[in-house]
């Protein structure tokens, strides 16, 4: 009995060895960052590969960037088409590569917030820090399209760890990056959570912070810039305007957001109601309820424009085959989620470890089930491209096809391959400017498409990925139903 003890002893040894956060709480980046590569790592098995709107933006190269960027208000913002045409000189796989390490980074800095902020132990500190790093969320970021959202959290939390800086120039200078996110504008919201903290920090006696009028400046500056943003910088750079299209508020989309983040406001405002009267309240209550407010303050934006109408919207977005691009409404919920999580990890005393680690390992297999998705439907679209490049010849008169795409379990996320898409990818193959469709009776009267190109497979996805290949079949047909 004593041998099988003395082994299982010294496995439970090797395995903790591989633990991303030590018995002292302090993250172990080393190998965080191998687990990261294993959750993640399927991005960057297809580093050039394109996605959704990337079709009508990168696919061109940097003169693409820019005319696509020149014709579309909602993108542009300071500087955005000449750092990203700059980007993609080299090919589509830098930004790739960029957003492979821009969370790891955005989870480091948040990381020193979080010490600098002093209100976890350094358990809690490192546990949030990972479930940040891992959570099965906002798979979207593979996209080229997004990135700017990406790159904007990266600001933002910089900011936020800036303006805790004991140096009042530090402080005063965090201002630049967090204004520069909110040209993401779900940010605009979510420095509420941010103003939050600081006027804690301001108001707590043994805080280095407190009555600091540097910080009483950042806060007046942190509640200007989204008023700023909204109504000032429309204004004077109209070009950059960002409130067009699906992002715009309506009345009964801000009334839905602003009954729900009361309701997940709630258990927050009624504990400190009873801090008030003085009655004792648990530190796992506390963190549940911040991040509930949290998690209102990250989601609150995407109420407001219409996304997040039906619970299966908040829950479908974590699975690997579902959601389409919707995971990108996800950029900031990560924060109160993880932080929800940490309180309820508390919960369990003891046994707070095994229950951070099974979150882990879980999101860590949601998340190589997921990017290997987008590895598969880039390995679709490559055969598909050879496919036409090989059968060319057959579609010498023709300028409208109809494609039956008969394999959608090798699109990514469950998605449809939109329209465009597939005419981008024609026009890659042929290097003509052909039109693609799904069926319609509109798409007929307007195109005359005169073929049906159909898409197969006869192979599974698992076998696909060990193959690295999916076979994919693809036949043209002369297409006549629109005569």
């Amino acid at each position: 009995m004593g041998t099988w003890s003395k082994f299982f002893e010294i496995i439970e040894t090797k395995i903790s060895r591989l633990s991303p956060i030590s018995m002292t709480g302090t993250v172990r980046w080393p190998q965080s960052l191998l687990i990261y590569a294993v959750s993640h790592g399927f991005m960057l098995a297809s580093l050039n590969a394109l996605y959704w709107d990337d079709w009508t933006v990168y696919a061109n190269g940097p003169s693409g960037v820019k005319d696509a960027f020149a014709s579309c208000n909602r993108c542009t913002v300071p500087f955005r088409p000449m750092i990203e045409s700059f980007l993609i000189v080299p090919g589509p796989w830098l930004m790739r590569v960029l957003t492979f390490l821009l969370f790891p980074l955005i989870s480091f800095v948040f990381f020193q917030f979080l010490r600098r902020a002093n209100w976890l132990n350094n358990q809690e500190d490192g546990a949030l820090t990972l479930l940040l790093l891992f959570l099965p969320m906002y798979g979207a970021r593979i996209s080229h399209i997004d990135f700017h959202y990406s790159l904007s959290l990266l600001l933002f939390v910089l900011g936020a760890w800036m303006t805790l800086s004991p140096k009042a120039i530090v402080r005063i200078s965090a201002i630049v990056p967090i204004f520069w996110s909110m040209f993401t504008a779900s940010l605009q919201v979510f420095v509420v959570v941010l103003i939050a903290v600081l006027c804690v920090k301001l108001t707590r006696p043994s805080d280095h912070l407190h009555h600091d009028r540097t910080t009483i400046v950042i806060i007046a500056l942190l509640c200007l810039a989204p008023l700023t943003h909204r109504f000032l910088v429309p204004q004077v750079f109209p070009d950059l305007q960002v409130t067009d299209g699906y992002n715009s508020i309506q009345p009964e989309f801000l009334v839905r957001a602003v009954l729900f983040s009361v309701l997940l406001m709630y258990p927050l405002l009624h504990l400190l109601n009873l801090r008030r009267l003085r009655r004792t309240v648990s530190r796992e209550s506390y963190q549940i309820s911040i991040g509930l407010a949290v998690l209102a303050a990250g989601t609150f934006p995407y109420l407001a424009v219409g996304h997040f109408a039906n619970f299966s919207d908040w829950i479908l977005p974590l699975l690997p085959d579902q959601s389409d691009w919707n995971s990108r409404h996800q950029l900031l919920q990560p924060f109160g989620l993880a932080l929800i999580l940490v309180g309820i990890a508390n919960m369990f005393r003891a046994r707070m470890r095994p229950f951070l680690l099974l979150v882990l390992l879980t999101s860590v297999a949601l998340n190589t089930v997921t990017y290997s998705g987008y590895h598969l439907d880039a390995m679709k679209q490559r055969e598909f491209i050879a496919a036409v490049k090989a059968g060319e010849a057959q579609m010498r008169d023709v300028l409208a096809v109809v494609v039956d795409d008969q394999a959608p379990r090798f699109n990514a996320r469950g998605r449809v391959i939109r329209p465009f898409e597939w005419t981008a990818m024609l026009n890659r193959a042929t290097n003509r400017a052909l039109l693609a469709d799904s069926f319609s009776l509109d798409y007929c009267n307007l195109s005359r498409p005169s073929m049906l190109i159909t898409v197969t497979a006869d192979q599974g996805r698992l076998k696909s990925l060990i193959r690295n290949r999916i076979d994919l079949k693809v036949d043209f047909n002369s297409f006549s139903n629109c005569s």
